[in-house]
């Protein structure tokens, strides 16, 4: 199966032109239907999708137009106002300066825009090649071939990875691939004329996948429990010891040599534990030398138990640089819940069983026979194929996000399974036919058979096309069952700014109109006060500064922007103000319905802030009962009374439904099970004169509109720095009616009247 295994497509089995060839094939179809895939979101527009794509296009961009050397001093004073970022020390350098060197090598015509919306999906089809000769160099061509399909169709590596997605991923999984394919490579080789130079290279691309993204420090775990299992498993270890040292070396050079990861990768857990693997090689290979045979495993064993005490010993004393919570929390999933800020993220929650079954469906069969022949066969490929297939999955139980590596394990093994179980059914066509095979000479006994022999050809033509139909039925299933979780739906996925960054298939331009709007009609130095996660867009789209973003680089600043929006008025008021705010924006989205009268109603909780603010009071440190029903979602009479973030949700609560006896009733309360329907209602209308402290100057196109469906309200409202609070009472949320101004998506001011009811 494994090391030294035959593949498939050796010489006999059919010409050795046919088996380039196919092979040419599939990994074309490969590439293909890896592009494809990752196009798919293309139907709702060319966009870079999600938030940090922005920030790694607009940094660039500064690449590109100031050079590198300009690069490696820039302190973005557009960002986390007023002291800024360090882009180097605090980004994905790596990604920043290989997509800079790319465009200008590839990019053409391109606009640089353009070229980083399409990068992502060529780096993932080309990384289809990239696993194919790692599982080639694990288990033969047939297996590569079949993880190199997987690759392409998986969908938690498309959603990483699809068009638009200019974000680490798609690089560092190329590299950090490539990486371990020229290692395990150079470890097969018996030569050290070749071995090293792979080890070499193999290392220099891990650092700069560090350097790109950080998750690339994942692979020094099952590189560096490698190198402790080796010795157990391989006779001679002299080579595999020097490609330990020169890939460990040349690993922690590079990826030190950047700002970041820099120190933190030499002395954190990804660098000691290379360094500890590459030493316990080192220490093996002595042994084994001065070790007589009966005595070598006992010795080995000696050293590993004092390895683990030493290692052990490391980690509870914190004797190693400090690591991102999100970096320990994938080692030690306890530490999730000490974190809210963590918790809060989507792509931080943590999978459950049934994302593993929708997402890999029949693979994990698969991989359960590829894990079951490499306990078989123990081979160094074998053990290392096991190694990366548990550690990704273990990794991957803590974040959603990793799920990217499960998916790599998983598809190694299955890629493995399945072509055990290809050679398996071939080996036993194989020796049906031979078995039928008579000797040259033995004439009289060839004419008894000559009529079986003749019909046994068409016999496994007709078994072998039987299999490969069942096959490819099975690899089929997933692609379009369950329907509303098929991995053709996974992949149809449009960008955030299409969507507004909610689960929706649909298409809305009130982001991209807002952030227009605010780069044409504010003063060019204008400060926006934002929840975090529109930060990036607001640099990138709007041109303007913003206090908070999506690195998440200073949580105490976070944890103020959660108090200023659910802290009483007057109080959100001063810390707007503190924060030298200018403008505020909050996004809030609604489902409309019409209310007979040309009135309407609406229901809350589909995406926005208005989704997002319990997460604001764990973060603010608030109590959450104060502010939310017994549902924990339900906002109370306090939020919307005395916050600021009640207050600029334009939208008052005036019934609540429920289900009594089979039917809908409305009730002015809430009770457990109910659910809230609310009237419009602007608290801070747009207003010249100075009595609140703060004036609503612009809502999005879907807000302005009476049609029923989908509103997704992105709403401007400038801090009013002449305000004094005791002028006002931060009272009741019960407004009149008013007239209201606002701003549309172009320069003029859409004066238009807007009801409101009591509640």
């Amino acid at each position: 199966m494994l090391e030294g295994s035959k593949t498939l497509f050796h010489k006999g089995s059919f010409d050795f032109k046919i088996k380039h060839l196919l092979v040419i094939g599939v990994l074309a179809l490969a590439f293909v239907t890896g592009f494809i895939m990752r196009s798919y979101p293309v139907k709702y527009g060319f966009y870079l999708n999600e938030f940090d794509p922005y920030f790694d296009y607009r940094a660039t961009k500064y690449i590109v137009d100031h050079g590198l050397n300009a690069y490696w001093k820039w302190q973005d004073m557009m960002s986390w106002y007023p002291e800024g970022r360090d882009v180097p020390k605090t980004s994905q350098s790596g990604l920043h300066i290989v997509s800079a060197y790319l465009y200008e090598i590839f990019g053409a015509r391109s606009s640089l825009l353009d070229f980083t919306i399409l990068l992502p999906v060529v780096l993932g089809s080309l990384t289809t090649i990239v696993i194919f000769a790692l599982v080639r160099t694990l288990g033969g061509t047939t297996a590569g071939m079949f993880s190199a399909l997987l690759f392409a169709f998986t969908p938690a590596i498309i959603q990483r990875g699809n068009l638009g997605w200019f974000k680490s991923e798609p690089l560092g999984l190329f590299f950090g691939l490539l990486a371990v394919y020229l290692l395990i490579s150079a470890i097969k080789h018996t030569s050290l004329k070749y071995a090293i130079p792979k080890a070499v290279l193999g290392g220099l691309l891990l650092g700069l996948g560090n350097a790109s993204w950080g998750g690339v420090q994942y692979f020094s775990i099952p590189i560096s429990l490698f190198f402790i299992a080796l010795p157990f498993f391989q006779k001679n270890t002299r080579i595999s010891t020097y490609v330990a040292i020169a890939f460990t070396i040349f690993s922690i050079a590079s990826a030190g040599a950047f700002p970041r990861p820099g120190i933190s990768f030499i002395l954190g857990l990804p660098g000691i534990a290379l360094i500890g693997g590459t030493i316990f090689m080192i220490g093996a290979e002595i042994l084994k030398r001065i070790s007589n045979e009966r005595k070598e495993t006992r010795n080995l064993l000696f050293l590993l138990g004092g390895f683990v005490v030493v290692g052990l010993g490391v980690v509870i004393a914190g004797a190693y640089h400090p690591t991102s919570f999100r970096y320990l929390n994938a080692i030690n999933p306890f530490l999730s819940s000490q974190n809210p800020l963590t918790a809060s993220v989507a792509e931080h929650f943590t999978p459950t069983l049934v994302d593993y079954f929708t997402n890999y469906s029949i693979l994990l069969m698969f991989a359960g026979i590829g894990i079951w022949m490499a306990f078989r066969y123990r081979t160094p490929s074998s053990i290392f194929a096991l190694i990366i297939g548990i550690t990704a999955i273990y990794v991957s139980a803590t974040f959603a996000r990793l799920l990217v590596f499960a998916s790599i394990g998983i598809i190694v093994l299955a890629g493995l399974g399945l072509y055990e179980i290809t050679r398996s059914f071939m080996s036993k066509s194989s020796s049906s036919a031979s078995s039928r095979q008579v000797k040259p000479g033995k004439m009289t006994k060839a004419r008894k058979y000559s009529e079986r022999s003749a019909e046994q050809p068409s016999k496994n033509r007709i078994i072998l096309i039987g299999y490969t139909v069942l096959i490819i039925f099975l690899l089929t299933i997933p692609m379009v069952y369950p329907q509303n979780s098929s991995w053709l739906s996974l992949a149809d996925i449009p960008p955030s700014i299409a969507n507004g960054g909610t689960g929706y298939k649909f298409q809305t331009n009130d982001w991209l109109d807002t952030l227009a709007w605010l780069s044409a009609h504010t003063p060019k130095r204008s400060v926006i006060a934002s929840w975090w996660d529109y930060g990036y867009w607001i640099t990138t789209l709007a041109n303007r500064t913003s206090i908070a973003d999506n690195a998440t680089i200073n949580q105490t600043r976070i944890a103020t922007i959660a108090k200023m929006f659910i802290d009483k008025p007057d109080i959100g008021t001063k810390v707007a103000r503190d924060l030298k705010a200018d403008y505020v924006l909050v996004y809030i989205v609604a489902q409309r319905f019409a209310a007979g009268n040309g009135s309407s109603i609406y229901a809350l909780g589909n995406g926005g802030d208005e989704s997002k603010k319990q997460w604001f009071i764990r973060i603010g440190g608030f109590n959450e009962s104060t502010y939310l029903e017994q549902d924990g979602v339900t906002p109370t009479s306090t939020f919307w009374n005395s916050t600021l973030l009640g207050k600029m949700i334009p939208f008052t609560p005036q019934f609540y439904a429920s289900s009594q006896n089979g039917r809908q009733v409305l009730q002015p309360t809430y009770s457990p099970g109910s659910f809230a329907l609310y009237t419009e209602n602007i608290k801070y209308p747009q207003n010249e004169t100075k009595d609140q402290p703060f004036s609503l100057v612009y809502a999005s196109p879907s807000f302005r509109t009476n049609t029923p469906g989908l509103v997704f309200a992105v709403l401007i409202y400038k801090v009013n720095h002449d305000y004094v609070p005791n002028q006002i009472s931060g009272g009741s949320s019960h407004q009149p009616n008013h007239n209201t101004n606002l701003a549309n998506s172009t320069s003029s001011v859409t004066n238009k009247s807007r009801s409101t009811n009591k509640t």
